[in-house]
């Protein structure tokens, strides 16, 4: 008879990080009933499987040693050797367990995102650089760790539990567009539209000239106006996107067109009509927060809804000033928990978390969901041709495959533009992630 599905954890101390760990490794990823306890009785009289997260030796039950983190509170510079457990890079090194460190440890230096709370070089954007991570240093930007490290502990319990049931893990792919210039000519102004037509003409660019205005006369369609091609693919292939709408006012980085604008407005609703929307805070908002509240109120005018979906423009992220500004507007979840300039796994997982604030020492109810990879890392700054863009990604998607995770990829409408070649790759990365 197989035994129930909740499953005891003997720890000293309750922490806030350790029960946000314990939950996000048993009950987010394996799918488990966590009953978090420091009753050590309680292990032997329920029947329930059980681990023992403790220096104290109980037998016949698994037994993972503390490192201490979940203990501690505050940040500071963690000493982090770096050793090889069954091809797996591994560090808070203890004695005495089924393990010989400490997964629960590993895992909340890695999601929380311990290190960017301390002090880093910042990259020109303000922005936390893939080289000062860990992951990158060690070589695992590439593997979602704390999954894997969650299949150790089942592959331990079944040792010792043999009649122990799982749910089936389920993978999904999760495709996203932020839409940071929704249209190349439409909807720009007289203003803006000769501006450009006379620094064109200055360059010799007669072509380009030629091609504007044949859009803007309604005899050529717009070369950024790839929605319908978008939405199509998605529905053909039974997916649910979201799109990410840069309603800030215009900047050296924010570029896109007012939300009174009549093409923007009806292009918005079409989309909400096929999939999902969220907010794309502008880059100016990174230092005036507000901006991300009146952004937000734009889009819902339009679309008569409520926001509650986020990405960062630039994917600007600051710990944890950004997640708590976003919490405070009423957001629920957040897809900027990746690099802009290289593709991988920024927290080192493949599974939607809750934010942890380690300022606050408390869990969010923030859901973040990370992006293994996005055109633009591919193009701007791995340099690749689109014809190798599925090569690229296709090592991401067989771990998240491979882990019953959740994979999250961004496409930009203006990057692939009328770029055949790069409509194609897209189309081959879809039935690759999609497994069709």
């Amino acid at each position: 008879m197989a035994r129930s599905e909740v499953l005891n954890v003997y720890i000293n101390e309750i922490s806030p990080r350790a029960n946000w760990v314990f939950k996000l490794i048993f009950e987010d990823i394996l799918g488990l009933e966590l009953h978090l306890t420091d009753d050590r009785h309680v292990l032997t009289s329920s029947g329930n499987p059980a681990v023992n997260y403790s220096n104290t030796h109980i037998d016949g039950i698994p037994s993972v040693t503390p490192a201490g983190l979940l203990s501690e509170e505050g940040i500071k510079k963690q000493e982090l050797r770096i050793t090889d457990f069954e091809g797996l890079p591994v560090f808070f090194q203890t004695e005495g367990g089924d393990l010989p460190f400490d997964p629960f440890s590993m895992a909340f230096y890695l999601v929380s995102r311990y290190e960017e709370y301390l002090p880093f070089n910042p990259d020109k954007h303000g922005r936390f650089p893939y080289t000062e991570s860990l992951a990158y240093k060690e070589g695992f930007l590439n593997i979602p760790v704390v999954n894997h490290l969650a299949g150790l502990l089942k592959k331990i319990l079944l040792t010792y539990y043999p009649d122990l049931k799982f749910p089936e893990g389920k993978y999904s792919f999760l495709p996203t567009v932020d839409v940071d210039i929704a249209f190349a000519h439409l909807g720009k102004g007289f203003i803006r539209t000769y501006g450009a037509m006379a620094k064109l003409m200055l360059k010799g660019q007669f072509k380009e000239i030629r091609s504007r205005i044949r859009t803007m006369r309604g005899k050529a369609q717009d070369p950024f106006d790839n929605f319908d091609f978008l939405t199509e693919v998605f529905i053909k292939h039974d997916l649910k996107p979201v799109f990410f709408i840069l309603a800030g006012d215009p900047g050296p980085f924010d570029r896109n067109l007012s939300l009174r604008n009549k093409k923007f407005m009806t292009l918005i609703r079409e989309l909400d009509y096929k999939a999902d929307l969220g907010v794309h805070p502008s880059y100016r908002s990174g230092e005036n927060p507000q901006r991300v509240k009146t952004e937000m109120d734009r889009i819902n005018g339009v679309s008569r809804k409520n926001v509650t979906k986020s990405r960062q423009h630039f994917v600007r992220l600051k710990f944890p000033d950004t997640y708590n500004n976003l919490i405070g507007y009423g957001i629920k979840e957040d897809y900027s928990m990746g690099y802009a300039a290289a593709c991988g796994f920024r927290a080192s997982i493949a599974t939607p978390f809750r934010f942890y604030d380690i300022k606050e020492e408390k869990e969010t109810g923030l859901l973040v969901y990370p992006f293994a990879f996005m055109d633009t890392t591919l193009s701007d700054y791995m340099g690749l041709s689109p014809v190798h863009y599925p090569e690229a990604v296709k090592p991401f998607i067989r771990e998240v495959m491979n882990c019953k995770g959740t994979l999250c990829g961004i496409w930009h409408n203006y990057a692939m533009a009328d770029d055949e070649e790069k409509h194609q790759a897209f189309l081959e990365i879809i039935k690759l992630a999609a497994g069709t």
